[in-house]
């Protein structure tokens, strides 16, 4: 048994026994059903479809151990039958658990693990098995917050994430699975008390992949602001610099960027929600033959509720994956810098039966297009009716 696997069994174990020692807990239970159909099943070019069922179960808890100490535990298996593909039956699980302790009046710790066992998303590239692009990942994250003064306070955490694929050979051989090591130091400041705050921040990271492929390190430094312009809109923003170190297999490059976060909340009115997202900074690669990218994504979402029974919710996203050709893995593949694009657009109406019940349909579409010699293009519409029971 490996570590990494070891870790994840600890974790679960320990989320499972702390539930049993709260002395409070609220406990919710939803439950989909989803008949449907996807028109590209494996996201690949050939675009196979197939009719599916899917059962997706929500578990979420808010566990009290006492006045300073307190949980929040999230599990979502999903099943899934696929008429028309292999293999037929699929499981995927997220799992996420949190919890927050007061140490003392000024100092706070935050600890958080996400597990997941999914599929690929996205850039499904031409070197994995579209019949096991299966992966299982674990986020183990911790953060302390020390209050200063009145308006001031410091935040500094660390992590460690790894990815470990079910295609052996695309994992181990290939050097696809990786770990990698994050930390985080910020300083933060009210300049007016529940409207604005200013902030300082670094934020570092170093990924390996198996073998000797080799990974990056990487270090942004920025600042920041978070704003409540009105009760019905507040905003965050982030800009500054990020600085990469890319090592492939016998090259190294460097190279510095723009880091940039932001988003916006708009509540038009008691039924109406709007969201929106954009970013540009170093992430780990999608892609077998890089190392990095510099990755641009943009998200907007929206939620109205057309009649006290009737919701309607639509969200697009965007992600723009920028490949250096010096981001290579392989100095003997002579990587040519490439653009991949990768959209998806979706919506969902949701029709309120009675207090738990409710009748759902969606629609979801879903394009990849990149600037390759290879023929990696695709896009899919998948559509669904369902059942959603809440308790």
């Amino acid at each position: 048994m490996t570590k990494r696997t070891l870790q994840v069994l600890i974790t679960l174990s320990l989320v499972s026994a702390s539930s049993f020692a709260a002395q409070e807990r609220v406990i919710r239970f939803q439950n989909q059903v989803r008949v449907g159909y996807d028109s590209n099943i494996y996201q690949t070019p050939d675009g196979d479809g197939s009719g599916y069922i899917a059962e997706i179960i929500n578990l979420s808890a808010k566990l009290n151990f006492s006045t300073r100490t307190d949980m929040l535990l999230y599990w979502q298996p999903e099943f899934q039958y696929r008429f028309d593909a292999d293999p037929e039956f699929l499981t995927y699980q997220d799992l996420y658990a949190r919890l927050n302790h007061a140490i003392s009046q000024r100092l706070f710790l935050t600890l958080s693990d996400t597990f997941r066992y999914q599929q690929k998303e996205g850039q499904t590239g031409p070197s994995l098995s579209e019949y096991d692009a299966t992966y299982f990942q674990n986020n183990l994250m911790g953060a302390l917050d020390y209050m200063l003064d009145e308006v001031s306070n410091i935040k500094v955490g660390a992590g460690y994430d790894f990815r470990i694929w079910d295609d052996t050979n695309y994992g181990e051989v290939e050097g696809n699975n990786f770990d990698q090591i994050v930390g985080n130091a910020g300083y933060y400041r009210q300049l007016k008390p529940n409207k604005t705050t200013v902030m300082a921040a670094v934020n570092y990271s170093v990924l390996d992949y198996d073998g000797n492929r080799g990974g990056y390190d990487a270090t942004s430094l920025f600042v920041g602001a978070d704003q409540n312009f009105n009760p019905s809109l507040s905003g965050f923003g982030r800009i500054g610099v990020s600085m990469m170190n890319v090592d492939g297999e016998n090259t190294s490059s460097d190279s510095t960027t723009p880091y940039l976060q932001g988003g916006l909340e708009y509540t038009t009115s008691g039924r109406t929600l709007l969201t929106g997202t954009v970013g540009y900074q170093p992430y780990r690669s999608e892609n077998s033959a890089y190392n990095a990218q510099d990755r641009f994504n943009v998200g907007v979402g929206a939620r109205h509720d057309l009649t006290a029974k009737i919701s309607l919710t639509a969200q697009l996203n965007y992600i723009l994956s920028l490949y250096e050709g010096s981001y290579e893995a392989n100095s003997g593949f002579n990587a040519p810098d490439v653009k991949d694009n990768y959209l998806t657009a979706g919506v969902r109406c949701a029709y309120q039966v009675n207090r738990n019940n409710f009748i759902e349909a969606g629609y979801l579409f879903r394009t990849r297009s990149a600037d390759t010699t290879a023929d990696v293009d695709w896009d899919s519409n998948r559509v669904d009716l369902g059942w959603r029971l809440r308790l």
